[in-house]
């Protein structure tokens, strides 16, 4: 069953009520980092959780990096609002941004409604996952790692569980073992510690590992992949070796995947695009470098597609009947699209449309819904609550909704015609670690200005900071977003609908971002 995106008015009503929940549902939350929706064909167990649940076609991110977008989930509040614009604390972003956020998240509000709750993988760029690191309000376990992780095989990680690790504060090193494997196997012991310490009680677990994010430690002539595999998914004639002649690549034979066709508008002509887009086509040397990234990209995935497989196989026949599955990713990746080399940041499809499927507790066989309804993962606070029973003045009380409607089929009378998406162009000259997001190829970088932008069902609108002309997209008979389209009539309304939006919020006698997210 598909499910048209409804239009509109002032507050989102569903056309019955909900019963109340006679037993709270458990949550998984399954969030990846850097997976853009085109390797989601090669994931079989994840594309699975469609069976029964719901999938989001018009999922945007607020933000295409990855701590404004985390920020976001935790908090359901757009990145003006929470302050956290980067990656890095000295400009504006990170941890040190973040941090005064951790007592309102849906952690909290979770662990207030009786959840027990784990944190497993990367948290908030800059988080110090070092000796005596500090457990963040609303959870019980702590399985963390700093940025480390990005190689999956060097790496340290907490190993807090409240009932039983009392005012210590484990850590360990990794020994070799791929990051991803090792998540969901702690997944696995949460589940059976939640059992074990809270029998009868729900939990909410999330599993959120840097796959498939590239290492941030690549150095000329390194042999090691920029984008890490497990070694048996690498191919079987390399060193080490693999379990398949050309690795695995989720049932498609890698070498007949090439990233030239797989991904629309690779090496597109950019002569109409701002300024900031436009360059030279890919020349040959760094196409065949874009061809192994996209197949090593496929073979990461394959690690989440099996700790995800894990994770779901470990919960008892009871558990599978209360529980909800939701997937999705911090944000998406360009790997050629547009002549934009290796990255994320922009407001095109590639970089913020990203993956979100949320499967149903077994004991609700209402088969499989597919929305385009217009969601976004400030709407995912919201959505967590809402499964949770969470009284609606807590769970609405900030800019997003909840999701769970049409997770559950329904149609809702009233919902955003608008989505926000804005960004904050990190400052190059940042002290400190590097940021994990930057390109590492720097002629032609793809690291796009700060903009704010407003997507709609049928159309894409930015402003740039510095460019006179928007961008202007219909998304419809444009769905690549190849043709710029800056003098269009549309662009007026699109622009007076973005003004509202990327001012909404708390800010003096702003409008609040639902009745924002409202074209007028």
């Amino acid at each position: 069953m598909t499910l048209a995106s409804p239009a509109s008015a002032a507050a989102t009503t569903r056309s019955k009520p909900q019963p109340p929940n006679p037993e709270s549902p458990n949550i998984v939350f399954f969030l990846v980092d850097d997976m853009s929706a085109d390797l989601l064909p090669y994931m079989d167990t994840v594309q699975t959780l469609a069976h029964d649940g719901a999938t989001f076609t018009g999922y945007y991110v607020a933000d295409s990096l990855c701590c404004p977008s985390r920020a976001t989930m935790f908090t359901g509040e757009f990145p003006h609002n929470t302050g956290v614009r980067t990656n890095q604390g000295y400009d504006h972003g990170g941890y040190p941004a973040f941090e005064r956020h951790e007592s309102r998240t849906y952690a909290v509000a979770l662990h207030q409604a009786g959840y027990r709750t784990g944190y497993l993988g990367k948290y908030i760029n800059e988080y110090p996952a070092g000796p005596g690191y500090k457990v963040p309000a609303g959870w019980d376990e702590w399985h963390v790692t700093a940025g480390g992780g990005y190689n999956e095989f060097r790496y340290r990680l907490t190993g807090y569980v409240r009932e039983e690790s009392g005012g210590k504060r484990p850590i360990a090193a990794s020994k070799g073992r791929y990051l991803v494997d090792v998540l969901g196997r702690r997944a696995v012991k949460f589940v059976e510690h939640s059992r074990e310490h809270a029998p009868g009680k729900p939990f909410f677990l999330q599993v959120s590992p840097f796959s498939p994010h590239n290492r941030i430690d690549v150095e000329h002539g390194d042999k090691e992949p920029r984008f890490p595999p497990a070694r048996r998914d690498r191919p079987k004639n390399r060193f080490p070796a693999g379990e398949f002649p050309h690795g695995d690549c989720g049932g498609t034979d890698c070498a007949d995947i090439d990233v030239t066709t797989a991904l629309p508008s690779f090496d597109e002509d950019t002569a109409d695009k701002p300024a900031w887009v436009r360059r030279e086509p890919i020349g040959p040397t760094l196409v065949k470098q874009l061809r192994e990234d996209f197949r090593n990209r496929i073979r990461m995935v394959q690690s989440v597609d099996d700790m995800v497989e894990r994770v779901l196989s470990a919960l008892t026949a009871e558990e599978r009947r209360n529980t909800y599955v939701v997937f999705a990713s911090d944000n998406g990746f360009h790997l050629g699209q547009h002549r934009l080399v290796r990255g994320k940041s922009t407001a095109y499809d590639h970089d913020v449309r990203v993956p979100l499927l949320v499967k149903r507790p077994a004991a609700s066989r209402r088969g499989d819904f597919v929305t385009g309804a217009l969601a976004q993962n400030v709407d995912l606070f919201a959505t967590f609550l809402d499964m949770a029973g969470v009284d609606p003045a807590t769970r609405d009380s900030r800019d997003g909704r909840s999701l769970l409607p049409f997770v559950n089929g329904e149609k809702v009378a009233d919902w955003r015609e608008a989505a926000l998406i804005e960004h904050v162009r990190p400052d190059p000259k940042t002290p400190g670690q590097p940021d994990p997001d930057a390109d590492a190829i720097k002629k032609g970088n793809s690291r796009a200005p700060t903009y704010s932008a407003v997507r709609t069902a049928g159309e894409l609108y930015v402003e740039y900071e510095g460019e006179p002309a928007p961008e202007y997209y219909n998304t419809v008979t444009d769905p690549r977003q190849e043709s710029n389209d800056p003098a269009n009539a549309r662009t007026a309304d699109l622009s007076r609908a973005l003004a509202a939006l990327k001012s909404c919020g708390r800010r003096p006698g702003a409008v609040d971002c639902w009745t924002a997210a409202h074209l007028p």
